[in-house]
């Protein structure tokens, strides 16, 4: 396949690697989110892998591939990348207020107070998880029964 080489269009960008083919080709994102090829041989040569981010020397796609993946890798250089996605390590906190949730459903509100003991969490920061997270836990007054009665 003979293809001509447009210096005038290759640019240099961030990349990160999405996945990696059972092949070994590689594809991954640019800033604007457009897909980027990776080669097998590129892949292998660089020891790249599913996550790594880098600086990337791109090519307009083949004709025949361009319209679904506009960009293809000719060289890439491992580089880091500030995402600023610190608050994404946070939500671990009330991920795990839920799945505690989830495994001891028994129909019952639980207190602040009882997910700090059970969950052995600073009781304020148990409370700040639940009223930043209102789409995933809801506040309710409630009434039980006094032993007395029952």
């Amino acid at each position: 396949m003979s293809q001509i080489f447009d210096i005038d269009s290759t640019r240099k960008q961030q990349i990160i690697v999405e996945y990696i083919t059972p092949s070994g080709s590689g594809f991954a994102v640019n800033p604007q989110g457009e897909q980027v090829f990776m080669n097998a041989r590129l892949v292998s040569a660089m020891k790249v892998e599913a996550g790594d981010t880098y600086e990337a020397f791109l090519l307009p796609n083949y004709p025949d591939k361009k319209e679904m993946i506009p960009w293809r890798a000719m060289r890439v250089e491992p580089t880091e990348i500030d995402l600023g996605l610190g608050h994404v390590s946070g939500d671990k906190n009330p991920n795990r207020i839920i799945e505690y949730m989830q495994v001891h459903d028994d129909g019952i509100a639980w207190t602040i107070t009882e997910l700090s003991e059970d969950l052995e969490m600073p009781l304020d920061e148990v409370k700040d998880i639940l009223d930043e997270h209102s789409k995933s836990f809801m506040k309710v007054d409630a009434y039980i029964l006094l032993p007395a009665y029952k």
